[in-house]
C-alpha cells in the first residue's frame, strides 16, 4: 500500500513540474515571439528607408510628387511622338522608352525564370492594375512587383521588389477575356519621386475626356516588355529595356470588322495602326495605353487585354476600357 501512495504521490509531483515548466516555456516562446516580430519590423523599416535612400526618393519628393498630381513624369516634354522606331524589341515596332519617362510602369512576375511576366501601372502610393488573366491561379505569395525599373537588371536588384498584399480579379472575369481587369494592393506605400509616380485615370477630377468619339484617331502610347513578333526564337532572349510605341485609337465599326461579337465596344478599346506595323504582344499583358492632356498628365485609357493569335497582320490589340469599370474600382482607389 505505501508502495502505490508513494508511486501516485511521485506521479502528481511530476504532473505539477511539468505543468510549471510547460506554462514557463509557453511564456518564454510567446516572448521570444513578441522579440521576433518586433526585431523584424525594425529589420523592414530600416530597409524601407535604405530603399527611399537609395533610390533618390523620400518623404519631401513624395509630398512634392502629390501636391502636382498624378500623371506627370521627370522628363515632361518626353520626345515620343518623333522617336523613329529602328528596332522591334518587344513591343512590336517599338523603340526604346527614354530613361524613367514613364515612372508608373511596373513589372509583375511570378518566377524568376519567367523573367517578365506581365505588366501593371501605379495608380496610387499602393495600388497596381492590371490585366486579370495575368493573376490566374496566382496567390500574393507567388507574385512580385518590380517598381521604378527601366531595364532588366532591375529585376536583379532587391530593392526594387515589392510585397503583394492582396489580389482582387473583377468578379465577371472568367478566363478570357471580358472584364480582364484586377487590382493589386502592396503590403506598403511606395515613396514617389524621380523614378516612381501615379498615372492618372480617364475618370478623375483633373482629367477632361468628354467622350469616347474624342479619342478616334488619337495618338496613343503602349508600353511594355513583351514579345516582339510571333516568331518564338526571337522571342528567346528578352529585350533589355523598356519599349514604346505609337498607336491610333480606333473607331468601334473597325474593332467590330476585326473581332466580330468577341469586341464588345462598351468595356473595351482597340488601337494600333491601320498597317499594323506596331502593336502590343505577349508579355505586354497589364500594361497601359495611355494618351497625354494638354496640361501635361498623362492618363492610362485602358490595361492590354488581348489581341487575335489567328490574324495578327489585321487586327488591332484590345484594351479593358477603364471609364467602364468607375464603379467598381472606386473601394480599391484609397492608398490606404
Amino acid at each position: 500500500m505505501p508502495r502505490k501512495t508513494n508511486l501516485i504521490l511521485l506521479i502528481i509531483l511530476l504532473n505539477t513540474i511539468i505543468h510549471i515548466e510547460a506554462s514557463e516555456l509557453k511564456k518564454f516562446i510567446n516572448k521570444l515571439s513578441r522579440t521576433t516580430e518586433k526585431l523584424k519590423n525594425q529589420l523592414f523599416e530600416f530597409f524601407y528607408r535604405f530603399r527611399a535612400f537609395f533610390i533618390g526618393h523620400s518623404e519631401s519628393t513624395h509630398n512634392l510628387m502629390t501636391t502636382r498630381g498624378c500623371g506627370y513624369a521627370i522628363d515632361d516634354e518626353p520626345m515620343i511622338y518623333n522617336k523613329q522606331a529602328n528596332i522591334r524589341s518587344k513591343i512590336k515596332g517599338g523603340d526604346d522608352a527614354i530613361w524613367h519617362t514613364w515612372p508608373w510602369m511596373v513589372a509583375l512576375f511570378t518566377n524568376p525564370r519567367h523573367g517578365w511576366s506581365c505588366a501593371g501601372v501605379l495608380i496610387n502610393e499602393n495600388t497596381i492594375l492590371t490585366a486579370a488573366h495575368c493573376l490566374s491561379r496566382t496567390t500574393t505569395n507567388d507574385l512580385k512587383a518590380i517598381i521604378g525599373v527601366h531595364t532588366i537588371l532591375g529585376k536583379l536588384n532587391p530593392l526594387n521588389y515589392y510585397s503583394i498584399k492582396s489580389i482582387h480579379q473583377h468578379p465577371n472575369f472568367n478566363n478570357c477575356c471580358k472584364n480582364d481587369l484586377a487590382v493589386i494592393k502592396l503590403t506598403k506605400s511606395v515613396l514617389f519621386g524621380p523614378k516612381i509616380n501615379s498615372v492618372c485615370l480617364p475618370f478623375q477630377q483633373e482629367i477632361s475626356i468628354s467622350n469616347d468619339q474624342d479619342l478616334i484617331n488619337r495618338t496613343g502610347i503602349i508600353i511594355g516588355w513583351g514579345e516582339s513578333s510571333q516568331n518564338t526564337m526571337t522571342n528567346i532572349i528578352k529585350s533589355f529595356t523598356l519599349q514604346q510605341a505609337d498607336i491610333r485609337i480606333f473607331d468601334n465599326a473597325y474593332c467590330r470588322r476585326a473581332y466580330e461579337n468577341i469586341f464588345d465596344p462598351t468595356t473595351e478599346i482597340c488601337a494600333g495602326d491601320y498597317d499594323q506595323r506596331t502593336d502590343t504582344m505577349s508579355g505586354d499583358s497589364g500594361g497601359p495605353l495611355l494618351i497625354r492632356q494638354s496640361d501635361g498628365r498623362w492618363i492610362v485609357l485602358g490595361i492590354t487585354s488581348y489581341g487575335s493569335a489567328i490574324t495578327p497582320h489585321i487586327a488591332p490589340g484590345v484594351y479593358v476600357k477603364l471609364s467602364a469599370y468607375e464603379e467598381w474600382l472606386e473601394p480599391y482607389l484609397k492608398s490606404n
